[in-house]
């Protein structure tokens, strides 16, 4: 019976230890400074997907493995179903990838958002994004919370979830967004 607690609890120690090492060591987050800096180097790649995106309005969620349509976000589906043409899609992940483009593009609205960086799992983590803000005007419902504040800076969260999000201006259409939970 001793030696069963004392394999507890060294599996235990070992467990505790190996999540320390997990959340200790895993990828840090990119500074705003170098944010700032990558974005004027990717500028022209990053409007170009917005406009690609304006051109796909459509579409809501465009990444490397999966396509989301704003009436249908099953995935797998048929090409037929897919949104965009399988050209289209590779000259998306073409720009992703020449732009370090970690998450795709998501679209509400009229607001783009370009994921550069995430790190977590689906219920919890980390995403940090550039955000285009669209046209439509500052209060609408849809617009993103940076796009509808239009402030320097900014903190809150989304309604009543436990998601919050952090945004810092870079010019009058674009600012790093992060989200997290």
């Amino acid at each position: 019976m001793r030696a069963l607690k004392i394999v507890g609890y060294v599996c235990i120690g070992i467990l505790v230890t190996l999540s320390l090492l997990w959340w200790g060591c895993g990828p840090h987050e990119p500074s705003d400074a170098a944010l700032e800096l990558r974005f004027q180097e990717q500028r022209p790649e990053l409007e170009r997907l917005v406009d690609m995106s304006d051109e796909d309005p459509e579409m809501t969620r465009i990444a490397d493995t999966f396509l989301w349509k704003r009436d249908n976000v099953g995935w797998p589906r048929p090409q037929s179903e897919w949104g965009i043409s399988k050209e289209r899609w590779a000259e998306y992940k073409r720009i992703f990838k020449r732009s370090d483009v970690d998450g795709g593009i998501s679209r509400w609205g009229e607001d783009v958002r370009i994921m550069v960086w995430r790190w977590g799992i689906v219920p919890s983590g980390i995403t940090v994004s550039y955000l285009h803000c669209g046209s439509l005007p500052t209060k609408s419902d849809s617009a993103d919370p940076a796009c509808a504040e239009q402030k320097e800076t900014g903190t809150g969260k989304y309604g009543r979830t436990s998601w919050g999000y952090r945004y810092k201006k870079l010019t009058n259409e674009w600012y790093i967004l992060e989200e997290f939970n």
